[in-house]
C-alpha cells in the first residue's frame, strides 16, 4: 500500500481596504452569486459548523464543490472541507482567516491536504488566486477585475456544456465529506 503524499499547506494572503465585517460578510454571503467564486453561491440548509454545503452555479443547476462546514469564529475565521466536483480526488481543507489590520483587512485563504500531484492541486492553486485578487476587488470595488470579467462572460456562454456529472442532481448534501 502506497502513503498519499500532500502538498504543504499553502497560504493566499491580501490585504484589503475595508473593516474585517464587511469582509466577512461578503464572505459568507449566501444570496447571491459571488464572481471571485465563478458566479457559484453558498448552498446550505444553516450556514453553521457540522453542517454541509454546496457551491452552486448556473441558477443552481451545477454544483463545482461539495464540502462541510467545520469551523466558524465570525467574523476572524472559516474553515471547510473542500472537494472539486469535476474532479476524482478526495476532499481537502480550506481555511479562511480575517485579521483586521492597518484600518482595512487581512484575508488569507489556506490550503490543506490537498493530494500531491493531482489535478486538484493545479486547479486548487489558480483557483485560490483567483479567489484573492477578486475577492479584494469585489470587496473594494464592488466587480471583479476586467480579466476576471470576461471569464465569468465566457464561462456564462458555455453553461450548456457544463459536464453531466456535475449536474446539482448528482450532489446532494449527503455526499459532503
Amino acid at each position: 500500500m502506497t502513503d498519499k503524499k500532500y502538498v504543504e499547506k499553502q497560504i493566499y494572503r491580501v490585504q484589503i481596504d475595508a473593516p474585517v465585517e464587511t469582509v466577512w460578510s461578503e464572505l459568507v454571503n449566501t444570496t447571491n452569486p459571488r464572481p471571485f467564486f465563478w458566479n457559484g453561491s453558498w448552498d446550505t440548509p444553516d450556514f453553521a459548523p457540522g453542517n454541509p454545503y454546496r457551491v452552486a452555479a448556473n441558477n443552481g443547476k451545477a454544483v463545482a464543490v461539495i464540502g462541510r462546514i467545520l469551523e466558524m469564529d465570525p467574523p476572524n475565521r472559516l474553515v471547510t472541507t473542500f472537494r472539486l466536483t469535476n474532479l476524482p480526488d478526495p476532499a481537502s481543507k480550506v481555511t479562511y482567516t480575517l485579521t483586521e489590520k492597518d484600518g482595512g483587512t487581512d484575508f488569507c485563504l489556506i490550503t490543506e491536504n490537498v493530494l500531491a500531484g493531482s489535478k486538484s492541486e493545479k486547479s486548487m492553486a489558480d483557483g485560490s488566486k483567483f479567489i484573492v485578487e477578486n475577492f479584494k476587488s469585489y470587496v473594494e470595488t464592488g466587480k471583479v477585475s476586467f480579466g476576471a470579467q470576461v471569464m465569468l462572460a465566457m464561462m456564462s456562454l458555455m453553461a450548456p456544456m457544463t459536464p453531466k456529472s456535475m449536474s446539482a442532481d448528482n450532489w446532494p448534501f449527503e455526499k459532503a465529506e
